[in-house]
């Protein structure tokens, strides 16, 4: 049993509900300041897609700090390379895999959603490459997010299309990074995770991985699995109705960075402040007044909200890798998918008491179910079951009625 999955048992079983009382307790101590907080009585929707309920937090220390905890505490590296069609600089952070003489070199690549940048998934990949050093991890600001750059400052494209091509490019650019021997015959294995918007993206990119693979000097990497983080097709599309007065009801600055943290803690948009003190950066900055403002003008993006979403439960089912879809809720299934669940077509995983942004409010427990994902779904783990099976080892399936191992079509 790893690292990961002995926290994770641990936490199932020490995991309480907070109290009303101590809710009621905090709200009553003064740490609400006025502008902190547009509407300090209801809980504050994600980004880009408003959940349909927020759970209750778990028990916190009453003092919290809310103090800025820089990208490097997680990460081993950044870059900002030129990739992509509209040109962009990306702001990339990444720790690369520790070589393995019996592995294949893994990559997990993350792309995160509307509003978001990168850093969301900070916590999360420390916990990963700590328990997994033979897997590199790499996020990425998206274009129009965090500190990624256009040529043009005023290119707003944000349609599906340019996003998944960009993410099959940084998928080229994390090969780079760790460049294998030329007399090495291992192939390359990636593991796509997206959290909302970028659930559609990594999707998406699957879907059309060959079309849009320009390196001639790079062999295609296989793609291991496919995980969504927290979006639905159907939920989704409902969601959009909203989307113009949640984005009203959010301050539209802060005096500071540490305001800003304490401002997505207390609103319970992120519920773990070690996560929110290092992503919160990514998605504010200073403008000419000193005060805070967000990087991204989601506004600006309405117009492709509807087309990220259509039609994404369809091509989750039919993508040609190991899935699995991880929930803050279960009642976010749509029919197909639905049915599609039911008839074992992916992993299905619902992780209670956290809100939208799963990968900041439980980072242990999803770095244990990707772990548990990747050793079934890497190249090799079919023979290495069937050996095992051969010594009267009985293997089954997942609780969700999921196989243990996906059939691994060509790429």
């Amino acid at each position: 049993m790893s690292k990961l999955q002995k926290n994770l048992l641990k936490s199932k079983l020490s995991t309480s509900s907070r109290p009303d009382q101590d809710l009621r307790e905090e709200a009553d101590e003064g740490v609400w300041e006025e502008g902190d907080l547009a509407n300090a009585n209801s809980p504050t929707p994600p980004h880009d897609i408003p959940p349909a309920e927020f759970a209750v937090p778990e028990r916190r220390p009453r003092k919290q700090h809310y103090k800025v905890t820089p990208w490097k505490a997680y990460w081993r590296a950044s870059d900002s390379p030129e990739l992509s069609a509209p040109p962009c600089a990306f702001k990339v952070y990444y720790t690369t895999p520790t070589p393995s003489p019996s592995k294949n070199p893994t990559w997990f690549i993350f792309h995160h959603g509307a509003g978001s940048s990168g850093l969301t998934f900070s916590v999360l990949a420390a916990r990963i490459h700590e328990s997994l050093p033979e897997v590199g991890v790499l996020a990425y600001d998206a274009r129009g997010h965090g500190a990624t750059k256009t040529a043009d400052p005023d290119e707003k494209d944000a349609s599906l299309d340019t996003l998944a091509r960009d993410f099959v490019n940084i998928v080229a650019h994390a090969i780079r990074l760790a460049p294998l021997p030329a007399d090495s015959k291992k192939p390359v294995e990636v593991v796509f995770i997206g959290h909302s918007l970028g659930g559609a993206v990594v999707t998406e990119a699957v879907r059309r991985f060959s079309e849009f693979w320009s390196p001639d000097n790079l062999p295609k990497p296989i793609i291991s699995g496919l995980v969504v983080l927290d979006v639905v097709e159907g939920s989704a599309l409902e969601g959009l109705g909203s989307m113009r007065s949640y984005l009203a009801s959010r301050p539209q600055y802060f005096r500071s960075l540490e305001d800003g943290i304490r401002w997505h803690v207390k609103s319970h948009t992120v519920r773990n402040t070690a996560s929110a003190s290092v992503s919160v950066p990514g998605i504010i900055q200073q403008d000419a007044n000193g005060r805070y403002q967000w990087i991204t003008d989601l506004l600006l993006t309405e117009p492709f909200w509807k087309s990220w979403f259509v039609d994404l439960s369809s091509k989750f089912l039919e993508a040609r890798s190991g899935k699995m879809l991880v929930l803050a809720g279960t009642d976010r299934l749509d029919k197909k998918l639905t049915i599609g669940q039911m008839q074992g077509k992916y992993q299905l995983e619902v992780l209670p008491e956290v809100g939208h942004f799963i990968q900041e409010d439980a980072p242990e427990k999803l770095a244990a179910l990707l772990e548990q994902f990747w050793q079934r779904n890497r190249r090799g783990a079919a023979l290495e079951i069937k050996s095992l099976n051969a010594h009267s080892l009985v293997w089954g399936t997942s609780g969700n009625s999921t196989p243990a191992v996906m059939p691994r079509p060509n790429q």
